[in-house]
């Protein structure tokens, strides 16, 4: 699994720990406001990076809130790409628009 991480914060910051144990899946790229150095990580500021990156299969969100997540969320299913979020406010506000989107 080849993951695009969306943030940094705690959150990301803990899957981004937890993939480096692993050898079945790799954080590529990590979409940051701040300035961020990783090892084994691209960096970048612009969502469309992880997007476009076609090696990237799945996007976890770890943004929180719902702007701009949601909408991250949304393009990143219309690629074709394999979506991960524990944002309750988000799968709570777009229910409906969510399910037919993963299906």
């Amino acid at each position: 699994m080849k993951i695009g991480l969306l943030g940094f914060g705690t959150v990301g910051r803990g899957v981004y720990e937890l993939t480096a144990t692993r050898s079945d899946m790799q954080v590529v790229r990590v979409l940051c406001r701040r300035e961020l150095s990783l090892p084994d990580a691209e960096v970048t500021h612009d969502f469309e990076e992880i997007l476009n990156d076609p090696q990237i299969d799945t996007v976890v969100e770890a943004i929180g809130g719902l702007n701009p997540a949601w909408d991250y969320v949304r393009r990143s299913i219309d690629a074709g790409k394999n979506v991960i979020t524990a944002n309750k406010a988000l799968v709570a506000t777009y229910y409906d628009d969510l399910i037919p989107l993963a299906q």
